[in-house]
């Protein structure tokens, strides 16, 4: 909620979104699936959130399209031809992490053939380039995603290390856990086990006798959901996650399931 209001400098709040349960995946992207997809609740009025890791020169392209399968799957058929009604909006946001600077073109028009004299306006997205952003400026902002884009962005072990410590004093106490997950997980290959264990420490107030056993107790914690029939707390960490705008690939990591399976927790009640 956050992030989306920082984005597009709006004021929403929490009861006023819900999550886009309906599938648009179209024919030609049915392999390439929008992250998030939230709803206004009082208005035809869509945000979504799409995740690059590379530069992508079709992506104005393929908003336009996710643009028109959420229209379409949300467009009231019977009111269309009345002069009052009004088209759902889609307002797209594009999360990019990569280590290049994004020089994709923002608007459809600038990759469209060009009739003199006449000016037409398609769909465009608003951008969220890492790169536009300092170091300061992302450890500062009170959204964890902001923070997780700048992990993402680290070239080598030092520097995620680096990151992470300069992090960690301006984590909440709501992001602790997850964040403890994510050091587990993801980076523990990256950092290796001593590293990640005084990380945590860290993040956990110094209890170091906590943080040995840390790391296998995520591990079997995930395990542990899904043998003995706890998949509703795991659910409800997921959608915590997707609601901070966590992408679907990084949360797959985290809790060690498969996109699809997020999925279909991102698109149930």
């Amino acid at each position: 909620m956050k992030f989306i209001n920082k984005t597009l400098k709006t004021k929403f709040i929490e009861k006023e979104l819900e999550k886009y349960n309906s599938s648009f995946v179209n024919k030609i992207f049915q392999n390439r699936e929008a992250d998030v997809v939230y709803k206004l609740k009082a208005k035809n009025i869509f945000i979504l959130i799409e995740h690059q890791t590379k530069i992508d020169f079709s992506m104005a392209y393929r908003i336009l399209e996710y643009q028109m399968a959420i229209i379409k799957s949300a467009v009231d058929e019977k009111k269309l031809k009345t002069k009052e009604y009004k088209l759902p909006l889609v307002i797209p946001i594009v999360i990019y992490v990569g280590k290049q600077k994004w020089n994709a073109n923002k608007y459809i028009e600038e990759s469209q053939e060009k009739l003199e004299g006449v000016k037409n306006n398609l769909a465009n997205y608003n951008l969220v380039d890492v790169n536009n952003f300092t170091e300061k400026e992302l450890i500062e902002d009170d959204t964890l995603i902001s923070k997780l884009m700048l992990l993402e962005k680290a070239g080598n072990t030092k520097e995620t290390v680096d990151y992470i410590e300069k992090i960690i004093p301006k984590i909440n106490e709501e992001q602790k856990e997850l964040m403890i997950r994510i050091l587990g997980i993801i980076f523990e290959e990256k950092i290796g086990k001593e590293k990640t264990n005084e990380l945590i420490n860290k993040l956990k107030g110094g209890r170091e006798k906590m943080v040995s056993p840390i790391i296998e107790m995520i591990r079997k914690e995930n395990q542990m959901y899904i043998s003995i029939g706890e998949k509703r707390k795991q659910k409800a960490i997921i959608k915590n996650m997707l609601a901070e705008g966590i992408p679907i690939s990084l949360i797959s990591k985290i809790v060690q399931l498969d996109e699809k399976e997020i999925e279909k927790i991102n698109n149930s009640k």
